[in-house]
C-alpha cells in the first residue's frame, strides 16, 4: 500500500510542479509576445495580464511549496517500499520452493523487516489522505481481506469459551 500511496502522491506532486513551470515559461519567456498581445487594442490584452498575474503567483509558491524536493522524497519511499516488496515476494517464493522457513529466510526477514522500518520513519508525517484513501480502495480490490487467512488464536478472534 505504500508503494500504490507514494506512486499516487509523486503523480500529483508532478502534476503541480509541471503546471506552475508551464504558468511560469509562459510569461517569462515571452517580453516580445507580451508586448504585442497587450497593446491598448488587442483583444488579448486581459488574457496576457491575467496570464502575467498567474505566472506572479506561481513564481512566489513554487519555492516555498517546494515540488521538486517533494519529488525526490516521493521518489525515494516509492522506489523503496517497492524493492522491499519485490524483496519479500521473492523471500516468499523461496519458503515455498523450501517447503518451510529456514534460518536465512528468518535472517533475509529482518534485513527487509529493518529496511520497513527505516523506510517508515521518513514517511509523510501527516499523510494526504485522499491519496491515502484511493491507495487503499486500490489494495482491497487487488487484495481482498476474506483472501486471507488470520488463525483466531492470532488475530485475537478465539473466544476464551471454545
Amino acid at each position: 500500500m505504500n508503494a500504490i500511496y507514494y506512486e499516487l502522491r509523486l503523480s500529483r506532486v508532478q502534476l503541480i510542479n509541471t503546471t506552475l513551470d508551464i504558468f511560469i515559461a509562459l510569461t517569462a519567456s515571452g517580453s516580445g509576445l507580451a508586448t504585442l498581445l497587450s497593446s491598448a487594442d488587442s483583444p488579448f490584452k486581459h488574457a496576457w495580464t491575467a496570464l502575467a498575474v498567474l505566472a506572479a503567483i506561481a513564481a512566489i509558491i513554487k519555492p516555498i511549496y517546494a515540488p521538486g524536493k517533494m519529488i525526490e522524497a516521493f521518489t525515494r519511499q516509492q522506489h523503496g517500499y517497492l524493492a522491499n516488496y519485490f524483496a519479500l515476494k521473492k523471500l516468499s517464493f523461496a519458503v515455498r520452493q523450501e517447503g518451510g522457513v529456514t534460518p536465512e529466510h528468518r535472517k533475509r526477514h529482518d534485513t527487509f523487516y529493518d529496511r520497513h522500518v527505516q523506510l517508515s520513519a521518513e514517511d509523510e508525517a501527516t499523510p494526504h489522505e485522499k491519496c491515502r484513501q484511493r491507495a487503499r480502495e486500490m489494495i482491497d480490490k487487488e487484495l481482498p481481506p476474506e483472501r486471507f487467512w488470520w488463525p483466531a488464536d492470532v488475530a485475537g478472534l478465539q473466544s476464551h469459551d471454545q
